[in-house]
């Protein structure tokens, strides 16, 4: 009664199941690679000689800072910041003694 289709379903499937690419066997391979990196060279890893303060809290590093600068000074400073120091530890002492 109607007439069939000049290309039924069965005959498109087995028509395309011969045209699909075949499995791959081999996935990777290390051929040239090194020629490739010794190419240019194989370098050390560079170091950084600072701490990047990127990301950092930024009042921390500003107050860091501030507190490098404040910690400058001359030979006599020191000594006499030393000195000081050192005057101060004494008078604790003493005081944890008396409180003996």
């Amino acid at each position: 009664s109607h007439p069939l289709p000049l290309f039924s379903s069965c005959a498109l499937r087995s028509a395309t199941v011969g045209r699909r690419a075949m499995a791959k066997s081999k996935n990777h391979t290390g051929h040239n690679q090194i020629y490739k990196n010794h190419r240019n060279g194989i370098k050390k890893v560079w170091k950084q000689r600072k701490m990047s303060m990127q990301g950092m809290n930024c009042r921390f590093v500003r107050n860091q800072a501030f507190a490098k600068r404040g910690m400058k000074c001359t030979d006599e400073e020191k000594e006499e910041r030393l000195k000081v120091q050192k005057e101060a530890q004494a008078k604790l002492e003493e005081k944890k003694a008396e409180m003996k």
